[in-house]
């Protein structure tokens, strides 16, 4: 229980702080601080399709990946209602431009490489027990958000887009600028499904 109850603080916190800065920096050491806070709990994965590459390097069996999966989605709706209740803008989730060709492959690739980063830091045997897979993890989200943020919005992560997509669904009018969300969550469950499974199965390879 204690892994999930992880997964969704961790979950709710980074997509809290996405949601009310929107800002790479943030972001990225919010998510590093996250990590060394969850990781000898749950691992710190804070991403469904993070989890699912750990249950394909058997990690996690098949009933974890299902709650990890869970935690992370409820924590995401827990978090878009409470960004409702703060006085800034609404939380949006969608791509920032019309070319959908761009924007898949923005997230394609920069999930890729989160995941990619977290395999090799998390797993490699070569760096077993090093201290610094927090900052690696929380870098590669800040520079993907730096590159791509203007394409994709640069989610790389489809609990980010769940918990808009969810309140765009349920009550449009409360989220009314983020009607769009439900739409792009799709898109970034694929794009983010394509570029994790790519990442996983090279790791696998080349190790």
């Amino acid at each position: 229980m204690n892994k999930y109850i992880t997964e969704f603080i961790g979950t709710f916190f980074l997509v809290l702080i996405i949601g009310i800065t929107n800002n790479p920096i943030a972001i990225g050491i919010g998510l590093s601080v996250l990590v060394y806070m969850g990781a000898h709990v749950s691992g710190a994965h804070y991403n469904p399709v993070v989890s699912l590459a750990m249950f394909i390097q058997k990690e996690i069996n098949r009933s974890q990946l299902l709650f990890y999966i869970i935690s992370q989605l409820i924590a995401s709706i827990a978090a878009a209602f409470v960004i409702q209740n703060f006085d800034i803008n609404s939380f949006e989730v969608i791509a920032n431009t019309s070319n959908r060709a761009s924007f898949l492959l923005a997230e394609i690739l920069f999930t890729f490489l989160l995941v990619f980063v977290i395999l090799n830091v998390a797993l490699h045997p070569k760096l077993k027990n090093n201290q610094f897979y927090g900052f690696a993890i929380g870098l590669t989200v800040a520079a993907g958000a730096l590159t791509v943020g203007d394409i994709s919005g640069a989610v790389f992560n489809p609990a980010v887009s769940f918990g808009p997509s969810f309140f765009a669904i349920v009550d449009p009018n409360e989220l009314s600028s983020t009607v769009q969300s439900n739409d792009f969550f799709f898109y970034y469950l694929i794009a983010s499904l394509i570029g994790s499974l790519i990442a996983t199965y090279l790791f696998k390879r080349m190790n």
